[in-house]
C-alpha cells in the first residue's frame, strides 16, 4: 500500500460577478487509484455561498462526482467513501437498511469546479490517494 498526495489541482480564478463567479479546471494527466480523502484549500476570500465540485471528467469512463460541497468557504479535509452497488445496480446493505461503503476507485481525468464565488476566488484541491495493487 502506497499513499500519495496529488495536487494542488487548481480550480482557476473565478470570474463573472459577486456571488456568481465560476471557473473549472481538468487535470492534464489521468489520475488512477483509490481516493482516500479530498482536501480543499480556498484562496482569496470566497463568500459562504461558494460551491465546489470534484468529479472525474468522464473522458475514459462515465463522469463520477467524488465530492460536492455547497455554501462553504472554509478549508477542510473530507474522507471519501461511496455506497457500493450489486450487479443489478441496487445499494448493498448489511441488513436491508444500513448501506455498505467502500473506497472510490478512479482511472480518469479529474475536474474541479468552483461556483457561486466572487471574482478572484479559487480553490486548490488535494487528493489523498492509494495505489490500486
Amino acid at each position: 500500500m502506497s499513499i500519495k498526495t496529488l495536487g494542488p489541482i487548481k480550480s482557476g480564478v473565478a470570474a463573472g460577478g459577486a456571488g456568481v463567479a465560476t471557473n473549472n479546471f481538468t487535470t492534464l494527466e489521468r489520475v488512477t487509484g483509490k481516493i482516500k480523502a479530498v482536501v480543499l484549500k480556498y484562496l482569496d476570500s470566497p463568500p459562504g455561498t461558494t460551491d465546489v465540485t470534484v468529479a472525474t471528467a468522464g473522458t475514459l469512463m462515465p463522469a463520477l462526482t467524488i465530492l460536492t460541497i455547497t455554501n462553504a468557504a472554509a478549508n477542510a479535509h473530507f474522507p471519501i467513501r461511496h455506497k457500493i452497488s450489486d450487479e443489478a445496480g441496487a445499494d448493498v446493505t448489511y441488513d436491508g437498511t444500513n448501506e455498505v461503503y467502500d473506497d472510490v476507485v478512479i482511472d480518469d481525468y479529474v475536474k474541479v469546479t468552483i461556483a457561486q464565488a466572487d471574482n478572484g476566488d479559487s480553490v486548490d484541491v488535494f487528493l489523498i490517494m492509494e495505489d490500486c495493487e
